[in-house]
């Protein structure tokens, strides 16, 4: 019998949840196109690969809001209003949305299209199974061995990161080994809160009685250029975002179209709206001095503030981070990979990325112009026009 990787509907990143309320409740009419991308050139899978997801995808079909997890996002997400959490009840996957195929090299192409309030919950699921199958064999569905002391890395990590004094999530689901290896991540660092401060998955958080972290991702900012323009896709995604949440989940995104692009946009309206941003691309040290001077240039305290880094860190990389920083601005590490999927084995590098999205014209063309190249999505004549457009060099 086929196991069914997905655990729960919950398990799922916070953030697709908080998002998906702004489209069920501002944005119920547009049609939202992902793709999926390996960022590794190399990367093949095996014969049948794409078969065994789209099994997966139909697995989903019957996954729904339990009472348990509707309890838990009443009592611990208070923003999430009454009409969307009735909503998520009777939310169902359509496996009819996604689409999965591989040429005949083993690369896999993945598609997913519908409603955007109802294709928003695919991303993070699709990810971690793609990341988990990966690793099982199809004729025994056993898993690739775990280096046997994978357990106590999590543990070094997390002494590590707790004498610095620095204080972290785990960010880990989308590229997680398997879900066994995050639920003992969540296991083995409760026991280091408050610095260990929660996790960005719902469902490990009510398992583990942590608290859930999540609040917007590139997807929002890059939904609102087919709706507003690039121009203005920063102040229309907070603009949204404070219509809907009225001060809560106050940590804006710097990086879907450049930071020195958000800037512009990011005035002392929303500087003093927001509790703070959310770094992730381009070196840590830089983009954080360069939103210490912005605040101080708007005469507003840093040490008010608080910046959330989020990009590729080791224990390591976020304890240089942490110290870099410190009594100048707060700072908190949201770790992903490297808690999830340090277990012997090449982790996955992929991502899906919203493309397009038709609001009654037709399909525009979306892009992610990230403060690293590396990490540019979209049509290479959109990107050099939009960089064009934005004055970008």
């Amino acid at each position: 019998m086929i196991r069914r990787i997905a655990q729960d509907f919950t398990d799922q990143d916070l953030y697709k949840f908080s998002m998906g309320q702004v489209a069920f409740h501002q944005f119920p009419y547009p049609v939202a196109r992902y793709r999926y991308t390996n960022r590794d050139p190399e990367k093949t899978f095996r014969p049948g690969f794409a078969k065994e997801m789209q099994t997966q995808v139909e697995m989903m079909a019957d996954l729904s809001l339990s009472d348990t997890m509707f309890d838990f996002f009443r009592a611990q997400c208070p923003w999430l209003k009454p009409t969307y959490l009735q909503w998520l009840r009777q939310y169902r996957y359509k496996p009819e949305q996604v689409q999965a195929t591989q040429d005949a090299t083993g690369r896999l192409d993945i598609t997913i299209e519908g409603p955007w309030f109802e294709t928003i919950f695919w991303e993070v699921p699709l990810l971690f199974i793609i990341s988990e199958l990966d690793v099982t064999n199809p004729a025994t569905g056993e898993r690739l061995p775990k280096a046997p002391d994978w357990k106590e890395r999590i543990r070094r990590k997390a002494e590590r990161l707790a004498e610095a004094g620095v204080n972290w999530i785990d960010f880990g689901t989308r590229r997680r080994f398997d879900f066994q290896t995050e639920d003992a991540v969540c296991e083995i660092m409760r026991d280091f809160a408050p610095l260990f401060r929660g996790a960005s998955n719902p469902y490990l958080a009510a398992k583990h009685n942590i608290k859930v972290f999540g609040t917007y991702a590139h997807e929002l900012v890059m939904a609102m250029q087919a709706i507003y323009g690039p121009i203005m896709c920063n102040a229309k995604a907070m603009d949204h975002w404070v219509a809907e949440y009225r001060g809560d989940l106050g940590i804006a995104l710097t990086d879907t179209v450049t930071t020195e692009v958000f800037l512009r946009s990011f005035d002392i309206y929303y500087a003093k709206l927001f509790d703070g941003v959310r770094i992730d691309s381009g070196v840590p040290e830089e983009r954080g001095e360069l939103m210490v001077r912005h605040y101080e240039s708007l005469n507003i305290d840093p040490t008010s503030k608080v910046l959330a880094f989020s990009d590729a860190l080791t224990d390591t990389r976020a304890i240089e981070i942490a110290n870099y920083f410190k009594g100048r601005i707060k700072t908190t590490m949201g770790i992903g990979t490297y808690l999830t999927n340090d277990v012997g084995h090449k982790p996955p590098n992929h991502v899906i990325k919203l493309v397009q999205m038709d609001v009654g014209y037709g399909f525009t063309d979306l892009v992610k112009l990230s403060d690293g190249k590396g990490k540019f999505t979209g049509p290479s004549q959109v990107i050099q026009d939009l960089l064009r457009a934005l004055k970008i060099q």
